[in-house]
Order: structure tokens, then C-alpha cells, then sequence
């Protein structure tokens, strides 16, 4: 609920910005002790996980625009406000996913390993991201003041209506993210084939956030049939059926 972390007139901290590299420092420490536990070439697989982060942010902010592409056509000014906002996160994923596929196959790196265990660490940095969210009020929740409301100030640059409760869902998504870390992260050291801990996170990240866009407030994102269903949850349905088609794929493959 601070857009701004320190304010010294000429130079601003924001906190989400400060959130974000937390976010990829916290992710970073746990991937290098299990690339490290693996035996996976830790430099290269370290270059790969930031070239990924890096494209996909762009990825994330693309898609956003690109799902409101009539209003930002309109006000073009409105682009500067996507560096403030978290963007749509399945961009980020697209994006990144290409981006290492690329980086390994060009330095021929074990694929599978490779996505399993930076998969295994993702929702971590989601998580983190989405209090990142929170101190800006983007990504916000519906009208709601039942227990844990969030009440939103009406500060410069904090993009939730001030002035009335909303369902606490940055909080829920940070916890949703931390949960899927702390049972992949299990499951990568107990791992029956490789590509299970990449299958499990697509399956249990696009099922917790087709969930948790219902309790979504922001219109941004996207609503279609009747404004019922979001961008994300269409995207979402279509990389659970995806995971499913991976998960029993491999596993085949592995045991044949």
C-alpha cells in the first residue's frame, strides 16, 4: 500500500521494484542450492535464469498491452504506467519459457533438469512479486468487506479505488505462490522422471489462478462471456490440458 518506498524528492525507491528483485534473489538462493545438489553447470544455469526473468518482464507487459491495445492506442502516456504494473504474468511465462528454450538448446544444456528446477522455484518469485503488487494496489481484489478486507488510501500512484474494502488476493495469491514452491521444491528432490517438477508446476499454477481470478476486482486483465471469464483463465485452461498432456507424456517415455 506504498507505491513508494523512500521518497527523497530527487530520487524515488518504489516498492515494487524493490519487491521484484527480492523476489529474484530469494528464487536465485534456492535454485542455485538445488542446481548445485543436481550437478547442473551452475554458471550457465544462473545466465539462463536471469535472461529468462529479463524477457520475461517484457513478456508480462506486452501481453498487457496487447489485451488492451484500443485504450492504450487512445492515450499512448498510458504506456508509462505498465512499468509500474506487474503486467500479466502469462506473458511473463510464454516469454521466459521461449527464452530458455532457446538459451539451452544453444548451449546444450540438459533441458528437462534444467526447466524442472527452475520450475520448482518459480512460484516463489511469483509470490513474492504479487506483495510487490499489493504495495501498489494493482492486481487487486473485488468489493468486499468480510474479514481481512484490504482498505486501499487514495495515494499517488496506487492503482486500487481508494475508499472501500477489497478481497485481500495479493495476500492469498503470495500464499497460494509460497505453497506451490514449498511442495515442488519436495517433489523435485523426490522426482520419479524428469519434466514432472515443469508438468506440476503448469498444472498447479494455472489451476490456482483460475481460482483466484474470480476473486479479482481489476478489469484490465481482460473479461470475456459476459465479463465471467478472464484472459488468464482462458490461458489458464489451456495450460492445465497442456500439463496433463506433458505429465503423462513423459512419464510414458521414462518408463518405456
Amino acid at each position: 500500500m506504498h507505491p513508494i518506498l523512500i521518497d527523497f524528492g530527487f530520487f524515488q525507491l518504489p516498492s515494487y521494484g524493490v519487491l521484484l528483485v527480492l523476489a529474484f534473489l530469494a528464487a536465485s538462493w534456492f535454485l542455485k542450492r538445488e542446481v548445485v545438489r543436481m550437478g547442473l553447470p551452475e554458471k550457465k544455469v544462473m545466465d539462463l535464469t536471469v535472461i529468462s526473468l529479463l524477457l520475461g518482464l517484457v513478456g508480462s507487459k506486452l501481453l498487457l498491452i496487447l489485451i488492451d491495445l484500443p485504450v492504450y492506442l487512445a492515450d499512448p502516456k498510458l504506456l508509462l504506467g505498465t512499468i509500474r504494473s506487474a503486467g500479466v504474468l502469462y506473458g511473463g511465462i510464454i516469454a521466459g519459457g521461449l527464452a530458455s528454450l532457446w538459451y539451452i538448446r544453444k548451449h546444450q544444456l540438459p533441458a528437462l533438469d534444467c526447466l524442472d528446477v527452475m520450475a520448482a522455484v518459480t512460484p516463489l518469485a511469483i509470490g513474492i512479486g504479487r506483495l510487490g503488487c499489493l504495495s501498489v494496489g494493482c492486481c487487486h481484489g473485488y468489493a468486499y468487506e468480510g474479514p481481512f478486507a484490504l482498505h486501499f488510501p487514495a495515494t499517488p500512484g496506487c492503482e486500487a479505488p481508494p475508499g472501500i474494502g477489497l478481497f485481500p488476493i495479493q495476500i492469498l495469491a503470495f500464499i497460494n505462490g509460497v505453497l506451490l514452491f514449498v511442495g515442488l521444491l519436495y517433489w523435485l528432490r523426490h522426482r520419479q522422471f524428469k519434466g514432472q517438477i515443469l508438468a506440476g508446476f503448469f498444472a498447479g499454477y494455472s489451476l490456482i489462478r483460475f481460482i483466484e481470478e474470480f476473486f479479482r476486482g481489476d478489469t484490465v486483465r481482460g473479461l470475456y462471456f459476459n465479463n465471467t471469464v478472464s484472459t488468464s483463465q482462458l490461458i489458464a485452461i489451456g495450460l492445465f490440458v497442456f500439463a496433463l498432456f506433458l505429465y503423462f507424456s513423459l512419464q510414458k517415455r521414462a518408463t518405456s
